[in-house]
């Protein structure tokens, strides 16, 4: 079988997805954007049809789902529409820039029992993968989690009232695999501050976030957009084991009973999460994805919840 599927959005991450899509049965058959000409850039060459708008784009290409990929400031109302219509949704994180908003959109999903994705690639990675392996049955004690950057390339990125800020923007991919290892958190504080990136950015150019998780685990993810290099890792300390996730580079170190473990992973987590999500869709089962939409609400609404406190420090 062949999943017919539709873009919301022709920038980097729908571009990316379809990259992807002759490997895991997918056909492109429309896709609508804010200018007719980057819907070309992506439709035509697959000879898929372009719309002006999301519902010409339901009722015309009959998609079995959607991807929507778009800018946090240009969520509309797409997802509902999708939803409405029984179609199957993949969003891009993040969810939005209000927590009304990605809440409607959870209703919308519930109330249609339609299968949903959100891109939180990081839960196919094969490093993940091994280490939720290694951990099986070991309470988790202790997580730390990094998003360490400089100010991202994208120009709506550096205003708050557009991209919700680095922790909405970028860390909700380490708070979300906190939330993953360590489950859900009961209890948290947030430090940050603007000392380095004052003009580029009108938000914290380093944070600070500790949390408590409701099973006793500790935990903390630190971001800033103030570094030369890139680190996103997560380090994770349970009975007899600590392991170290190096993001970046697709490795997993660290000691398991006493035995020195070391994963190279294949850098392919995009692919096998847009893998998974075709199979949900192909056997319409809800239960397939690893990061469907009210599941990420929880971490979109953790990251809401940290930026909140950052503003009143």
């Amino acid at each position: 079988m062949t999943v017919d599927i539709g873009l919301v959005g022709a920038g980097g991450m729908a571009k990316m997805h379809l990259e992807h899509f002759d490997a895991v049965g997918a056909r492109l058959v429309g896709v609508c954007s804010r200018t007719e000409e980057s819907a070309r850039a992506l439709a035509e060459p697959r000879d898929a049809s372009t719309y002006p708008d999301v519902e010409s784009l339901l009722t015309g290409a009959d998609p079995d789902a959607v991807i929507v990929a778009v800018p946090p400031f240009a969520h509309e109302g797409q997802e509902q529409l999708i939803a409405e219509h029984g179609v199957a949704l993949f969003v891009e994180k993040p969810l939005a820039l209000s927590r009304e908003t990605a809440r409607e959109v959870r209703d919308a999903v519930e109330t249609n029992d339609v299968v949903t994705q959100v891109g939180h690639q990081f839960r196919y990675a094969d490093v993940v993968e091994r280490a939720h392996e290694l951990l099986a049955g070991r309470p988790v004690t202790h997580i730390e989690g990094r998003w360490v950057d400089g100010v991202s390339p994208l120009p709506w990125w550096t205003q708050k009232a557009e991209s919700g800020g680095q922790l909405v923007e970028q860390s909700v991919h380490v708070f979300d695999l906190v939330r993953d290892f360590g489950g859900e958190v009961a209890d948290y504080a947030a430090f940050g501050g603007q000392r380095v990136v004052t003009d580029d950015i009108d938000f914290a150019d380093s944070s600070v976030v500790a949390m408590r998780h409701e099973n006793g685990a500790v935990s903390q993810v630190s971001s800033t957009s103030v570094s030369p290099e890139k680190d996103v890792s997560l380090e994770v300390v349970a009975e007899n084991c600590r392991l170290e996730l190096d993001l970046v580079s697709h490795t997993l170190r660290g000691t398991v009973d006493g035995e020195m473990i070391h994963v190279e992973g294949d850098r392919r987590p995009y692919e096998k999460e847009l893998a998974a999500f075709v199979d949900a869709v192909e056997a319409d089962d809800l239960s397939l994805p690893r990061s469907p939409y009210p599941d990420a609400l929880r971490s979109f609404e953790l990251t809401m919840d940290a930026d909140d406190a950052l503003d009143g420090t």
